[in-house]
């Protein structure tokens, strides 16, 4: 009997010490469980609050309202939140590091975790990327997402000249002759041109079957509809409309010139059906980089170009720059990047006017990173200012029959701005555009364009910095 009981006390014993053990064992597993979810708490709770300081330093909502109320304005904190909920793996990588160690947390490293930029991720979370036509709606296109294909953390962008396609004379002439694209712009160009995240060029022309040329104007360009699937061919994604020519053939022309454009795909700055379309900004957004673009002309000497209004088509002007400025102003809050498009300058004048350089550095302070200019139908100089470049004149890319330079200018844009600007170096001549192949041909190209500039240096591959002073 005593040995039953002793066997006995013995089991309970071993069952109080094993139940004791898994009481300690879960005491300890919910320890560490409470401070692991204490530590996740703190560290999310550290990347929140970095979250909310970077996005109300870089977006800035408090002071990039335009004409939205306050109160439909997202806060940093309420971003933050959405931020750390819809994408939770960020905990895990280097910005959540940086955040628990109390490091400030700059645009780049946001971009670098999540693979968008602030204002690709604000635009996600206040609904403007819901789909393909809430995004077009609010001006926003996503483009190949990396066409290009050399970098997938970088938008690359081809900007050309004035592209002119008028039926009586001209370069549709010849077009219609070879009856091949590529025997009119050189293939190594238009691989660029449909290869690049962006190409964007300058429409001087309309394209319609309607209207009549205005009266007393000496030049005056149109082009049948079906003459949109050449646009199409060179791969372009957005023109501007901002010039003296696209009203050529009266409010008509330019109605049909914007439905047109629409049924193509091929969004338009500086121009339209109204002033809000003329005024209206146009986002792309690419490898997770969101780019602006803008566009308004001050070209005409004789005004026969009119300024769009409420109810009737036209262009954005910018013989006084005040509403410029302000469209300039206000987009640059909504990207990462701003491209200003502006018809502007002598005819046919190398020399830029150096109330060009004066409104040029007006845009940039105004918000843009880049201005590029076009109208004088030659190329002008480039030239860096402390708020960025300004490049007067692209000339005329595809034209007329005219010998001159002309080329690609060539934007890589990555996280933190503009990370390389190149130049193709291309001839326009009997009514063609040719990429220039031979290394002689292309160093005369870029000396000559260098001087032209009051400040750049091109080196043999075609690479644009700022001349060493």
């Amino acid at each position: 009997m005593r040995a039953m009981r002793r066997r006995k006390v013995r089991r309970q014993r071993m069952i109080v010490a094993a139940v004791f053990a898994l009481l300690v064992l879960l005491i300890s597993v919910l320890a560490v469980r409470a401070y692991q979810s204490a530590q996740d708490r703190k560290r999310a709770e550290a990347v929140r609050s970095a979250l909310a300081v970077c996005f109300e330093e870089t977006v800035n909502t408090a002071e990039n309202a335009g004409a939205a109320p306050e109160e439909e304005l997202p806060d940093g904190q309420a971003f933050a939140a959405w931020a750390v909920e819809t994408y939770p793996a960020i905990l895990e990588g280097s910005l959540a590091d940086k955040a628990e160690a109390g490091e400030k947390l700059s645009a780049k490293d946001v971009y670098d975790n999540f693979g968008s930029s602030l204002y690709v991720l604000n635009d996600e979370y206040t609904g403007k990327l819901k789909d393909a036509e809430t995004a077009k709606e609010n001006g926003i296109y996503i483009s190949g997402q990396g066409k290009a294909g050399e970098n997938a953390e970088s938008v690359h962008i081809s900007v050309a000249g004035d592209l002119c396609f008028a039926e009586d004379g001209f370069v549709l002439d010849h077009y219609d002759e070879v009856n091949d694209l590529e025997k009119c712009i050189s293939p190594q160009i238009l691989d660029i041109t449909k290869s690049a995240d962006i190409f964007f060029i300058n429409h001087e022309y309309a394209i319609s079957d309607r209207g009549e040329p205005l009266e007393g104007k000496y030049y005056t360009f149109r082009a049948r509809p079906e003459r949109m699937a050449l646009l199409q061919e060179m791969g372009t994604d957005l023109v501007s409309l901002a010039n003296n020519h696209v009203y050529d053939y009266g409010p008509d022309a330019l109605l049909d010139t914007a439905d047109l454009l629409d049924e193509a795909g091929i969004p338009y700055v500086g121009g339209g059906r109204n002033i809000e379309e003329a005024k209206r900004p146009v986002y792309f957004i690419s490898n997770g980089i969101k780019i602006g673009f803008v566009g308004a002309s001050s070209a005409e000497q004789y005004h026969f170009t009119p300024q769009a209004t409420e109810d009737s088509p036209g262009i954005l002007e910018a013989y006084d720059t005040a509403e410029f400025n302000q469209v300039i102003s206000e987009a640059s809050k909504e990207c990462d990047y701003l491209i200003a498009y502006i018809h502007w300058g002598p005819e046919d004048e190398e020399q830029y006017a150096d109330y060009q350089t004066e409104e040029g550095k007006e845009f940039l302070a105004s918000g843009a990173d880049i201005v590029v200019g076009g109208h004088p139908h030659v190329l002008e100089g480039i030239e860096y200012t402390d708020d960025g470049p300004i490049v007067y004149s692209m000339g005329d890319f595809w034209f007329n029959d005219e010998t001159k330079y002309t080329g690609l200018l060539n934007l890589k844009i990555d996280a933190d701005g503009l990370d390389e600007m190149s130049f193709t170096p291309c001839q326009q001549r009997d009514y063609t555009t040719q990429y220039l192949e031979g290394k002689e041909e292309q160093r005369e190209m870029f000396d000559f364009l260098e001087g032209l500039s009051p400040n750049i240096s091109i080196d043999d591959n075609g690479v644009i910095t700022k001349a060493q002073e």
